[in-house]
């Protein structure tokens, strides 16, 4: 077997694995309408052709609609998410609708299945960010104690809402990339329902066999080729950005952090507190600004200066005689 074929081979599927075929002409009739038509679906009332007497398979592919493993299947969509990620996600934002299931109705099954998962491995409890017997000595230690064990007790939440954060700095940060060039905020958007449905995938995982090490080291290499792939950059051009981008996610998260802080002292009473707290949001949201401004300048195309004409015999002997008059 050759490997460098099979891994050229495997590539090539990365960058464009759909295969359409062609119609052919030959007829066909509509169970539905009674028209003759010529194609997959029937012109007058788009039924798809083919479609006839109820058979098993027919309530097999029933019982598979309601989980999504029929046309665009959820499990297809699954194995491009893991093998093509990058590439899968460029296909939909750019208007190739028809590669995945539906994205957000994705997530919410994965979600749904992670509760699932979550229940039956015991890590299911609720723990407030807020004690009733909050200490004021220690307030911002036992603040965020408090909210650190929230976050790892709900590892499944937590790495949607931190996705979340990611689609404005992507939005800036990758804006020049030489593939997507300036995408949106919408197309940011489902670009973080694919890595949450991603994230909350190795999140199960983990739950079932606790191996958090090996986990980790998948999703970053996972992350990695992911943005590689969707936005074209190189590898060091990838991982600058790619972490540049999760700082900024990670204060933007400490700004809504702090100004919830903020807001519950505010609320017990606390106004001296909260007007010291308030410094901790001004100077977040200072860094945040300066990643975005620093990474958007770094990346932006610079205008290529214009090449200097080779001098000729003819401009030379024109220089010449200028010289003499």
């Amino acid at each position: 077997m050759n490997l460098k074929a099979a891994y050229r081979r495997f590539k090539q599927w990365q960058v464009d694995p759909f295969e359409y075929k062609v119609n052919s002409q030959e007829s066909h009739k509509c169970h539905n309408c009674g028209s003759d038509f010529v194609g997959n679906y029937c012109p007058i009332c788009s039924q798809k052709k083919g479609m006839g007497r109820i058979t098993w398979k027919s309530v097999a592919q029933s019982v598979a609609e309601v989980w999504g493993m029929h046309n665009r299947s959820l499990l297809y969509s699954l194995v491009q998410l893991f093998l093509r990620p990058g590439y899968f996600i460029s296909d939909y934002i750019s208007g190739k609708r028809q590669v995945s299931f539906p994205p957000v109705k994705m997530l919410a099954i994965i979600a749904l299945l992670g509760l699932v998962v979550d229940t039956l491995t015991g890590s299911g409890d609720v723990v407030g960010v807020f004690n009733s017997d909050f200490d004021f000595e220690g307030d911002k230690m036992l603040f965020l104690d408090n909210a650190f064990e929230w976050m790892n007790i709900h590892p499944d939440l937590m790495s949607i809402i931190m996705l979340s954060y990611l689609i404005i700095p992507n939005y800036f940060i990758f804006k020049f990339a030489p593939r997507n060039t300036y995408h949106t905020l919408p197309q940011g958007f489902f670009i973080q329902v694919f890595g949450s449905i991603a994230f909350l995938i190795f999140n199960m995982i983990y739950d079932i066999t606790s191996m958090g090490k090996l986990m980790f080291v998948f999703t970053a290499l996972l992350l990695y080729f992911t943005y590689k792939q969707l936005f074209g950059y190189g590898v060091w051009g990838t991982l600058w950005r790619l972490i540049a981008s999760f700082t900024a996610a990670i204060v933007l998260a400490s700004i809504m952090l702090w100004l919830d802080f903020c807001i519950h002292l505010l609320n017990v009473g606390r106004t001296d507190k909260a007007t010291e707290f308030l410094l901790f949001e001004v100077i977040s949201i200072v860094v945040f600004i300066a990643i975005l401004w620093i990474s958007y300048i770094i990346s932006k195309p610079r205008p290529q200066k214009p090449r200097a004409e080779p001098e000729t015999s003819e401009t030379v002997s024109a220089e010449e005689t200028d010289l003499e008059s």
